[in-house]
C-alpha cells in the first residue's frame, strides 16, 4: 500500500487533514503556522503523488487513485474523525474522500472545483494539455492572469513554485483528471457539513456567485464566504483571516 507523505504541526485531538492544489504543495500553507492553534487542532499538510514531499511517488494521477491514497493514510494515522480541508483542483478528490470515507465529518472547499471538473470543448482541453506537457509559459501564464494586481516579486515567487513543487507528469496527470473527471452524479450521497472559501480578486470562474450556482445545483449542505482581500489563495495572501476561519469552522 501506498502512503503519502504530510507534514504534521500540533497535539490537538481535532484533527484536519490539508489538500494542495496544481501549482503548489504542503508549503503553500506556510503562511498561516504562524496562527494555527496547535494546542486543540492537529493538522496534517499531505501531498499528493508526485508533489512535494511526496514527489518520489509515481502513480496515475487520478481522482480515484489520489482518493484512496488520502483513505489510506487516515487508516494508517488511526483517525477516526477528520475535518478534510482542499484547494483548488484537490477539491475534487475531497469530494471523492467523502463518498468513500465516513470518518470525513467536514468538507472545506477552498476556491473549489465541483464533481463535475471543469469543462471545456475538447480543442481547448487538448491544447491546455498539451501546454503543461511542454512545460513552458502555461505556468506563467497562469500566474500573470490571476495576479494582476500584485508586483513581480510574487509573480516570480508563484512561477517557481509551481514548477519545483512537482514533477512534470504529476501536474499533468491531475490537470487532466480535472479537465476529464466527471462523478457529479455521485455527490448527493455526501450529506456532511460543505464549508467554502473563495476569494474576491479570484478568476472569474470562481467568483462567489459562479460557486453558488453550481454548488446549489447538487449539494445538501454548503456555505460560501468570500474573503474581500483575497484571490486564489487566501491560504497566502490573508493567512490570519483563513487560519481563523478554518479553525471556526472545525470548532
Amino acid at each position: 500500500m501506498i502512503l503519502l507523505n504530510y507534514k504534521k504541526i500540533g497535539t490537538g485531538n481535532k484533527t484536519i487533514i490539508v489538500l494542495h492544489e496544481l501549482m503548489g504543495d504542503h508549503r503553500n500553507y506556510d503562511a498561516i503556522l504562524p496562527y494555527i492553534d496547535t494546542t486543540n487542532f492537529t493538522y496534517i499538510f499531505v501531498d499528493h503523488r508526485g508533489y512535494g514531499l511526496s514527489k518520489d511517488i509515481l502513480g496515475e494521477y487520478t481522482c480515484d487513485e489520489a482518493g484512496n491514497d488520502v483513505k489510506n493514510l487516515i487508516t494508517e494515522l488511526k483517525l477516526k474523525e477528520v475535518n478534510l480541508l482542499a484547494h483548488s483542483m484537490s477539491t475534487m478528490i475531497a469530494q471523492k474522500v467523502a463518498l468513500i470515507d465516513d470518518r470525513i465529518k467536514q468538507l472545506i472547499l477552498i476556491t473549489p472545483i465541483t464533481a463535475s471538473g471543469i469543462k471545456m470543448k475538447p480543442e481547448a482541453q487538448a491544447k491546455l494539455i498539451a501546454s503543461m506537457k511542454k512545460n513552458e509559459n502555461l505556468i506563467e501564464y497562469v500566474v500573470e492572469s490571476a495576479s494582476s494586481r500584485y508586483n513581480q516579486k510574487w509573480k516570480d515567487y508563484r512561477i517557481k513554485m509551481g514548477y519545483e513543487a512537482s514533477t512534470l507528469e504529476a501536474r499533468t496527470g491531475y490537470m487532466t483528471m480535472y479537465l476529464t473527471t466527471d462523478f457529479i452524479a455521485e455527490v448527493k450521497a455526501i450529506t456532511i457539513p460543505i464549508k467554502i472559501i473563495v476569494g474576491h480578486h479570484d478568476l472569474p470562474a470562481f467568483h462567489k456567485n459562479n460557486i453558488k450556482k453550481q454548488f446549489e445545483m447538487y449539494y445538501n449542505d454548503f456555505e460560501i464566504i468570500e474573503c474581500m482581500e483575497a484571490g486564489h489563495y487566501p491560504m497566502i495572501e490573508c493567512p490570519v483571516y483563513f487560519a481563523s476561519k478554518i479553525e471556526r469552522f472545525c470548532k
